[in-house]
């Protein structure tokens, strides 16, 4: 069995993973645990949601004025531990801009500058308005959120029809909408430009105990692995350097740039490696991967 997961891609097992995931997040039928945050885009109102999401804690506490300690508490273990690696591979909203981008048409990359914009959202959206105009503020992120709109108010507006019709509904669901077609067009362009969970983990790349051993110590700089980034990085910077690609604020830690580099693939062997922070070359255990 062991051997067998080894010989599947790393793709093959993210994309497996992800599914996993979707049906996981989405099966308690109230039997829900929503007094736990669990760091990825998924609205804790859907009725059936395992988690809360940390964006909606937040908002609802910054209009209470009060500090979410087991929110913050649950986004800084998960963060330390694999830092945007939920992003990767647990998040069903970037599973499905994933699978969107795989769709034919037109294709773009968006400015590296676009990626500092998230933060903005975090900070303006789900922080500082809340706390000034309160949780229930227009200007809050749940107000627009792409997630909440697709499991929540869509499903509303089917069973209820026009009764649930709403200029407000009207405005999340076209916010859905240019989010949905964005991705088509441009990798994970929600997660790069507005993602606040993406603005809220990023910081932990650089200090998660879990570390992705660059795949060679050749760097041609090729490229391939800058091409092949969902989040429109630059990894082959950081793999030239001898530094684990993972340790910048875009990494979701998909492995990628391990799949695509032509040195590791010579080789035919790349590792991902849990290890200590500031640890980047004496690492404590090692796991193979065969890439194909």
């Amino acid at each position: 069995m062991v051997n067998a997961w080894r010989r599947i891609s790393l793709t093959a097992k993210r994309r497996a993973v992800q599914f996993g995931s979707l049906l996981l997040l989405h099966s308690s039928w109230g039997a829900e645990a929503k007094w736990l945050c669990l760091p990825v885009l998924n609205c804790h109102s859907c009725q059936l949601a395992w988690f809360a999401c940390p964006i909606g804690v937040l908002v609802h506490y910054a209009g209470l004025h009060v500090f979410p300690f087991l929110a913050v508490g649950t986004v800084l273990l998960l963060g330390v531990l694999g830092g945007r690696i939920l992003c990767g591979w647990v998040c069903p909203f970037g599973f499905l801009q994933d699978l969107l981008h795989k769709l034919p048409g037109p294709k773009f990359r968006l400015p590296a500058w676009t990626s500092w914009i998230k933060y903005a959202v975090l900070v303006v959206t789900v922080l500082l308005l809340p706390f000034i105009l309160g949780a229930a503020t227009l200007a809050s992120f749940c107000r627009f959120c792409p997630a909440s709109a697709l499991q929540v108010t869509a499903p509303r507006l089917v069973g209820s029809g026009a009764a649930a019709l709403s200029a407000m509904t009207v405005v999340k669901l076209a916010v859905l909408v240019l989010v949905l077609l964005a991705a088509t067009m441009s990798s994970r362009a929600f997660c790069r430009v507005l993602c606040p969970i993406g603005a809220m983990l990023a910081p932990f790349n650089y200090l998660s105990l879990w570390k992705i051993r660059p795949p060679t110590e050749h760097c041609r700089q090729c490229a391939a692995c800058r091409e092949a980034c969902p989040e429109g990085g630059r990894p082959g910077d950081r793999i030239a350097a001898g530094v684990a690609p993972n340790r910048a604020l875009d990494c979701i830690v998909c492995h990628e740039c391990q799949k695509v580099c032509p040195e590791a693939n010579t080789s035919g062997v790349s590792e991902v490696l849990p290890t200590k922070p500031g640890a980047n070359d004496a690492l404590a255990l090692s796991s193979e991967e065969t890439l194909e």
